[in-house]
């Protein structure tokens, strides 16, 4: 009769390929933490983005001109969705990196069985998580004033999602570079805003002209944008066999270089 197997101890058995475990318990802590706050991460974003819309209604009414034979409106909504959905991954991808530093989160993770590209992924799939949840809720709320069908529903779901994860790794990266809260709230203030703001959310940017119209077309915000806008309407200023590759291409670097800065140990402690 032969011996039966030895039965390891947890250190010494072998870890799986991707420890799929881990990052679901790090996603999961993550959006409990975003959602036990959600007057803060979920209706103040959406609140903030419907005062703009009824900024642009009040202030214009019905008069306003066709936008690339659109209705202005029609135009508006699935800039503001995408907009919407960029800003909070930034957000939460940002704030929970700062916090988990200062508050010693981070050690804690560190030590936990996660290698580097599942620790990014647990941060990354959390922000764009509730990105989306945001972007939909945003939809939803605007369906009354302005009825709209995704024309179609994957091209704007792709963009939605891709410009999300590019802007949840620039808040993780934010916050492993930070030091304190105020250094995340710089980049949001003098990069991620103008960069969301100035890429034809709220008009085309084939109005700039000259140097600042070849800057935004080389934005990934102007990108998720327009296939976000796309996809809702079957219009968009750029094209559309390209957008959707090139912003894949910029997310999996984005992803790549965030792993290799938290495999590096980059400012990963305060």
């Amino acid at each position: 009769m032969s011996d039966p197997a030895p039965i390891l101890p947890d250190a010494a058995r072998p870890m799986p390929m991707f420890n799929v475990m881990g990052v679901a318990t790090l996603v999961r802590m993550q959006l409990r933490r975003f959602l036990d706050g959600w007057h803060y991460a979920v209706l103040a974003p959406v609140l903030t983005t419907l005062l703009f819309f009824a900024v642009f209604a009040l202030a214009l009414g019905s008069d306003r001109a066709p936008v690339m034979d659109l209705p202005f409106f029609h135009f508006l909504a699935p800039g503001l969705i995408a907009m919407t959905a960029m800003s909070t991954a930034f957000e939460a991808a940002g704030w929970s990196s700062i916090d988990s530093k200062i508050s010693g989160t981070m050690d804690v993770l560190l030590g936990a069985p996660l290698r580097p590209g599942e620790l990014v992924a647990g941060f990354l799939i959390a922000a764009v998580c509730l990105a989306t949840i945001n972007g939909a809720m945003v939809a939803l709320c605007m369906q009354p004033f302005v009825p709209l069908l995704p024309v179609a529903p994957l091209e704007a779901l792709a963009g939605l999602l891709l410009g999300s994860l590019v802007f949840a790794v620039i808040g993780l990266l934010a916050g492993l570079w930070a030091s304190k809260f105020d250094h995340v709230a710089t980049v949001q203030n003098f990069l991620v805003a103008p960069a969301v703001f100035l890429s034809g959310a709220f008009f085309p940017i084939s109005g700039y002209g000259g140097l600042l119209s070849d800057a935004m077309h080389a934005n990934p915000a102007f990108w998720a944008i327009d296939s976000v806008r796309r996809g809702f309407t079957g219009v968009g200023e750029s094209d559309g066999a390209l957008t959707l590759p090139l912003l894949a291409l910029v997310a999996a670097v984005a992803v790549f270089f965030a792993r290799h800065a938290v495999a590096a140990g980059w400012k990963i402690k305060r």
